[in-house]
């Protein structure tokens, strides 16, 4: 559905609706390694990968906040899922930034999903020809693939005065090939394979200098909303991080079902509800988890804020983003870690949701954008009025 405007309490309950049906097939999403047909086709329905397409070419046009809400509910779900969902928007949020010409194709089927990696390829081959280039590498990580119709891919292109720059180039599907070698321990479903690319012509309508980007003050072309104005890797980090916060609110309830009538072996408690170390176990999740959502809040308010008002967020504001999306993310996880310690053995077998997620928080957290301590590292050294170590804020 590509509603025209839909409000934001809207789309959170289109994502808290298809909670019982991510649930329901979350074994068998991690079992293929990428999301089923089912799980695509209702998410597609519910308008939730048209979050970030603009509203001009077919989408929604959300605000950050409204994205970060549908992202919690989600993981309440499925975490590879609502990871999945995290990162096709964030794809087209990318591919929104190009000029309008190549929006309106990349955006003139009502159904068009966008995946990409950025990161840098091996074997890179990046030839310069008439019109475009032609284009070769094979790309990890590329999340979601098989559900895209578009996939995005970093590497070097000749930017003014055919000096090197960062760029993105981006392909239809068809002209991709998608490796099956996403075979993980954690957000096992989100099929997050290499693609590869073997001497394909890319017109250069489809490569942009990703370096203008990530300046200060980049505005797309034709594209004035509040969406569009706020710093881009800021925002798809926050966006990405409240996948966590719905991880750890999914571990929670599962922690709840199964206290009572248990007992806590060797010790005289019949029923785990009544016990003292369930009380703390509880207590402490919960406040690493309201800590990180305010956190999350405090960082979509001061990015969403300053785009509202048409400001240029700062490098110290952009960095204390980042830090608070991988915080938030590590608290989560901590949470998580400590309601499947308090859940025992049982919390070991395949049929308990609790270890499943559990490996999906660690894996969120492995991500390059959320390891904590070379965060903390680029972090301090804001603090300290040290220059950045991290090329892209």
């Amino acid at each position: 559905m590509n509603d025209a405007s839909v409000p934001r309490e809207v789309l959170v309950e289109r994502a808290r609706s298809l909670v019982p049906l991510l649930r329901e097939h979350a074994m068998e999403t991690e079992r293929r390694g990428y999301l089923p047909d089912a799980i695509v086709e209702a998410v597609q329905a519910a308008g939730l990968f048209d979050m970030f397409r603009p509203r001009r070419h077919g989408g929604i046009e959300a605000s950050l906040r409204t994205a970060v809400e549908v992202q919690i509910e989600l993981g309440r779900g499925c975490g590879s899922t609502a990871w999945v969902v995290s990162q096709l928007n964030g794809s087209a949020l990318f591919a929104s930034m190009f000029p309008s010409g190549f929006r309106e194709e990349i955006f003139a089927e009502r159904v068009a999903r966008v995946a990409s990696s950025f990161l840098p390829p091996s074997r890179p081959s990046v030839r310069r020809v008439p019109g475009g280039y032609v284009l070769g590498g094979s790309w990890p990580f590329c999340t979601g693939c098989r559900h895209a119709s578009w996939i995005g891919v970093g590497a070097p292109c000749a930017g003014d005065g055919q000096a090197t720059r960062p760029g993105w180039f981006f392909l239809p599907a068809s002209q991709v090939e998608m490796k099956d070698d996403w075979h993980v321990s954690g957000l096992s479903g989100t099929g997050s394979s290499s693609v590869t690319v073997t001497d394909v012509f890319v017109p250069e309508h489809r490569v942009l200098d990703a370096g203008l980007v990530f300046e200060e003050g980049f505005v797309a072309e034709g594209l004035d909303g509040p969406l569009y104005r706020m710093p881009l890797f800021a925002g798809q980090l926050l966006h990405a991080s409240s996948c966590a916060l719905g991880m750890a609110l999914a571990a929670r309830s599962e922690f709840e079902s199964r206290l009572r009538g248990r007992a806590v072996s060797y010790t005289l408690y019949t029923d785990r509800a009544e016990a003292v170390v369930t009380h703390l176990q509880i207590a402490e999740a919960t406040v690493k988890m309201e800590a990180a959502r305010l956190l999350l809040h405090r960082s979509v308010d001061d990015v969403e804020g300053c785009a509202a008002r048409g400001e240029i967020m700062r490098q110290e504001g952009r960095l204390r983003a980042r830090m608070h999306a991988a915080y938030a993310a590590s608290l989560c996880r901590q949470a998580i870690e400590i309601l499947i310690e308090g859940s025992g053995g049982s919390s070991l077998a395949l049929s308990n949701p609790i270890q499943r997620i559990a490996r999906d928080a660690r894996a969120l957290c492995l991500h390059g954008a959320y390891s904590l301590q070379p965060t903390l590292e680029t972090y301090g050294r804001s603090l300290l009025g040290l220059p950045t170590n991290a090329p892209i804020v």
